[in-house]
């Protein structure tokens, strides 16, 4: 009974100490699942306090003065189609001051062709979000 307690509350103390950085897969493949959904089912403006929550203030105010641009900085494309929710991938590129991932998804199911980028996360607030975002 001791042993099994004091496993449990060895158990409790590491999952408490994890990185919450690590959430940082999960957190990017929700916001691409809902910001590309959004943008292909919604005619109305981004909710800006939607995007203040996932990017950096910097990244975020270039984003929103910069909206005459041909194609969006956030997904690196010109259209939305939701059916590329279904195919996100997000994995991990780097870790240093400043996390680095590769996101995909497909943009044409039946060619198999995939649409990659890279963003780079970091550090505002407590909380790491989106700062860059590049083709890969």
């Amino acid at each position: 009974m001791k042993t099994t307690f004091l496993f449990c509350a060895l158990a409790l103390l590491l999952l408490s100490c994890t990185d919450p950085a690590e959430n940082n897969e999960e957190k990017l493949r929700n916001f691409y699942s809902w910001y590309i959904s959004y943008n292909d089912t919604s005619t109305a403006p981004l909710p800006k306090d939607s995007i203040e929550k996932y990017c950096t203030r910097s990244f975020a105010n270039n984003f929103l003065q910069n909206s005459g641009l041909d194609y969006d900085p956030i997904t690196s494309t010109q259209d939305y189609d939701k059916n590329w929710t279904n195919s996100i991938t997000v994995s991990k590129a780097t870790q240093d001051r400043q996390k680095i991932y590769r996101v995909s998804f497909l943009t044409d199911d039946k060619e198999k062709i995939s649409h990659n980028i890279v963003v780079t996360m970091g550090k505002e607030g407590g909380e790491w979000k989106i700062d860059l975002v590049k083709d890969n």
